[in-house]
């Protein structure tokens, strides 16, 4: 078969967990034989990486906001019709649903004949508010109401819950701004588009199979798959490792909680410690800041964008991962990369963090910064 893949995201210029998923199937897809290409943005001419043929089209960088928002069709929308048109794939699978490649990119990819395959790697497929936590406060059912989801969305603004709750029924009344008014209805309708046109919905977690059947998706559609494919892990006796290196790593980005990090760590006051931080810079300000908030920290180590290989030797010098994002995670791959490192983990408890401890992993919990303080305190 030829095969694309589809994602806003890609090596080399972006190293994340949606990344490494989307690499490592290539690979598995090759290896039975396929054709596969993966189709990404950028300006420049098709390369390859590793063996895999890349193509790219412009990134959707317009501050139209019917095109942010989903309302109009992107402007690359024509160069991604020619690129599948030229290239006659029998199967297109979408790894990312942003305004560089959304339902009008399936829709056309459709058209064409292709089977279409999605994978839901975050929780903002579902959810306006991005992360399945209603109002920023609490875990989400992630079932999606009109006044409720609104309200969710205008709490992301930074206003309070009250004063959400009572514009969420004005504007839903009067139907203006049309930006936080339709804000439900087009998340509706990308869910339709989805469910009518994708021939298969790749899961990570069992919470995803209840959102998303909960939300009118075809079960016989769905299917779980894991972050690391095909491999298997199995608990390993870590001992008594002492504590002395603490890692994070992922993006820079608020929802992946690296401030209530550094600042539980400074809290805990433990010199005797160092956190090192492999970072992907996604959030530029927000990364300023933090690293700004750690100069006079000289047990703070900061380490960005690196490399695969470099990720592999990070993990060699740590003696524990700290999970402390404060949104629902499909997996996320850096747990399974730790776990494969046998390395133990102390993670925030939210999604199928618990799962994994209940496999056996040597992974602790904890629930709110208070603990987390408690925890790295007491290393």
């Amino acid at each position: 078969m030829r095969i694309a893949l589809v994602t806003a995201y890609f090596y080399p210029t972006s190293t994340g967990g949606t990344e490494k998923y989307v690499l490592n199937l290539a690979k598995n897809l090759l290896s039975e034989n396929n054709e596969v290409h993966v189709i990404t943005t950028g300006e420049s001419a098709p390369t390859e990486y590793i063996g895999i043929k890349v193509y790219y089209i412009p990134d959707e960088l317009s501050d139209d906001p019917d095109i942010l928002f989903g309302i109009k069709a992107p402007n690359n929308v024509k160069d991604f019709r020619n690129l599948i048109r030229n290239n006659q794939y029998d199967l297109i699978h979408f790894h990312t649903l942003t305004p560089a490649f959304n339902t009008f990119h399936i829709t056309e990819a459709k058209k064409l004949g292709s089977q279409i395959h999605f994978s839901a790697h975050v929780p903002g497929i579902t959810c306006i508010h991005g992360d399945l936590m209603q109002f920023g406060q609490k875990a989400c059912d992630g079932l999606i109401k009109k006044h409720k989801c609104t309200a969710c969305y205008i709490s992301k603004k930074g206003i309070n819950k009250p004063l959400s709750q009572l514009l969420g029924r004005v504007i839903n009344y009067v139907g203006y701004p049309i930006n936080i008014a339709g804000a439900v209805d087009r998340k509706r309708e990308s869910i339709r588009i989805l469910n009518q046109l994708c021939d298969k919905i790749y899961l990570f977690t069992n919470w995803q199979k209840e959102i998303f059947i909960a939300n009118g998706f075809y079960s016989k559609k769905l299917s779980l798959t894991s972050q690391v494919l095909d491999k298997k892990l199995f608990p390993k006796n870590a001992g008594n490792k002492e504590i002395r290196n603490i890692g994070f790593v992922g993006r820079i980005s608020h929802e992946k909680g690296l401030d209530i990090l550094i600042n539980s760590f400074k809290a805990a006051n433990r010199q005797d410690l160092n956190l090192h931080i492999a970072g992907i810079i996604n959030e530029l300000p927000y990364f300023e800041k933090l690293k700004k908030s750690t100069i006079r920290n000289a047990n703070i180590h900061w380490e960005t964008n690196l490399l695969p290989e470099k990720i592999i030797e990070f993990y060699q010098k740590i003696d524990l991962l700290i999970i402390p994002s404060i949104t629902y995670e499909t997996g996320p791959f850096v747990l399974f990369e730790a776990l494969e490192n046998n390395i133990p983990v102390l993670a925030n408890n939210l999604g199928d963090m618990h799962i994994w401890k209940n496999k056996g992993f040597d992974i602790k919990l904890y629930n709110n910064k208070k603990r987390l303080i408690k925890e790295i305190s007491e290393f």
